[in-house]
């Protein structure tokens, strides 16, 4: 196109568009420096993981356990099918081991960073998710006769208290 058609259409003119390419250039590299600088300081402050969410969820997670006695419910409790339920822990307990197995051994022994752990081995992390789905769907199901509308909340209040204690563990 022209410059004139481009300027009637609102666009910008090839003179135009050299001055703002200069620009853009001069501002781009402004507020690289402007991102370097606030990375910088915020390097020296890192947050804590105990934060006031994680002390409610830890606090949550423990009336939960206590006053919903779960676990006399599991050992003890004849509504629940026990054989879908040793599944469910079974599939959870995989999701762990695979879990144990990236963060300790492959990244602390064998040195491969998280961002490799695809290609060193590609299948773990989608069987440690569906195991975990499929799990936390059957401990459901199982604790359902019990529990009835608030065994969701319950095990996932249970769940983000136990990912809380897992990032508090110095590695």
């Amino acid at each position: 196109m022209l410059d004139s058609e481009l300027k009637f259409r609102g666009g910008n003119t090839s003179d135009e568009l050299s001055q703002l390419s200069s620009t853009n250039y001069a501002n781009s590299d402004k507020n690289e420096k402007i991102i370097i600088h606030k990375q910088q300081q915020t390097r020296g402050h890192q947050q804590s993981a105990l934060s006031l969410e994680n002390l409610c969820w830890l606090i949550a997670s423990g009336a939960c356990l206590y006053y919903s006695d779960i676990v006399k419910v599991i050992f003890w409790e004849e509504k629940i099918n026990k054989k879908l339920l040793y599944f469910a822990f079974s599939l959870i307990s995989v999701n762990i081991l695979i879990g144990i197995y990236l963060i300790i051994y492959l990244t602390n022994y064998k040195k491969i960073p998280s961002s490799k752990w695809n290609d060193y081995n590609p299948f773990l992390i989608p069987i440690a998710t569906g195991a975990f789905i499929l799990g936390s769907i059957l401990l459901t199901v199982c604790l359902w006769p019990v529990f009835s509308w608030l065994t969701a909340p319950i095990l996932f209040t249970i769940f983000m208290g136990f990912i809380v204690i897992i990032i508090n563990i110095p590695i």
